[in-house]
C-alpha cells in the first residue's frame, strides 16, 4: 500500500510517500504566506520524483492540528479533494501525537508541546508500549506555568516541540536540562506511519464530512501578525 502523508500544521510543512513501513520520499519546505501557491507544485514534485501519478496512491493521511489555523485548513482541504477525486481513504492525525511519536521507542513519558503564543502551549502527554501510544491526559491548551504543575506528577519525562524549544529554560529549571530532546520538526513521516498502522488494524478511514481540524483554540483568534516558524496563529 502506498500512502501519501501531508502536514501543514506549522510553518515547517512536509510531504511523505510511504509504502508499508518504508518512506519512499520525504519532502520538507518552510512557508510564510504562500502555502496555497507552494503546496500543489510541491505535491506534483514529490509524485513526479517517484514516477507516480495520484492514481498510484492508495490512501492519504493529513495533520489535523493543533497549529496554524490557515495551514491546517489548506492542507486538509487539499487532501480531502484528492481523496474525494480518487475515492481513496484518508486519515487524520494530531500534531501532538505525531511529535511524540518521534520517541515511539522510548520507555519515558513523552510530552509534546506546541507554542500557542500568549504564554500558552498546546500539550499532549503519551506513554509508548511496543511503539503503541497511550494518552496520559487529554490534549489541552494551558498557560506555561500551569504546565509545570500538571506535569510534576509524571516521572521520567522528556519534552519535544516548538513549545519545549521556546520554554526550554523554564522547563529545564523545573525538570532538569537533560529532559529536552531535539528532533526534526517535520511531521509527514510520523503522520504516515501512524496512519498505516491504523489501516493495518482496519481502523476505518474518516468520512470526508467528519474529518475536521483539531483545534484547541477557536479559529476566530487568528490574526495577521507575523509568527516565528512553528508557532501558531
Amino acid at each position: 500500500m502506498k500512502l501519501l502523508s501531508l502536514d501543514t500544521s506549522s510553518r515547517d510543512a512536509s510531504i511523505a510517500v510511504l509504502e508499508n513501513d518504508e518512506v519512499l520520499l520525504e519532502y520538507n519546505f518552510v512557508f510564510r504566506d504562500n502555502l496555497s501557491a507552494m503546496l500543489i507544485p510541491s505535491l506534483e514534485f514529490v509524485l513526479k520524483s517517484l514516477g507516480l501519478g495520484i492514481a498510484g496512491i492508495d490512501a492519504f493521511a493529513v495533520g489535523i492540528g493543533p497549529g496554524l489555523f490557515t495551514g491546517i485548513r489548506i492542507g486538509m482541504a487539499t487532501v480531502k479533494g484528492l481523496a474525494f477525486a480518487e475515492k481513496k481513504p484518508v486519515l487524520g492525525v494530531t500534531s501532538l501525537l505525531a511529535l511524540a511519536s518521534k520517541f515511539a521507542g522510548t520507555e519515558k513519558n513523552v510530552m509534546a508541546l506546541i507554542d500557542a503564543r500568549k504564554e500558552e502551549v498546546y500539550l499532549g502527554g503519551y506513554r509508548f508500549q511496543n511503539s503503541e501510544p497511550a494518552e496520559l491526559f487529554p490534549p489541552c491548551r494551558l498557560k506555561v506555568n500551569a504546565v509545570l504543575s500538571l506535569l510534576a506528577e509524571f516521572p521520567d519525562k522528556i519534552f519535544i516541540g516548538s513549545g519545549a524549544e521556546k520554554h526550554a529554560h523554564l522547563l529545564s529549571g523545573h525538570f532538569g536540562a537533560s529532559r529536552h530532546r531535539h528532533r526534526s520538526c517535520f511531521l509527514a513521516n510520523e503522520i504516515g506511519m501512524i496512519a498505516l498502522k491504523r489501516l493495518r488494524r482496519q481502523t476505518p478511514a474518516a468520512d470526508l464530512r467528519d474529518l475536521l481540524p483539531f483545534y484547541l483554540r477557536q479559529p476566530d483568534a487568528e490574526t495577521n501578525q507575523p509568527n516565528a516558524a512553528g508557532a501558531v496563529d
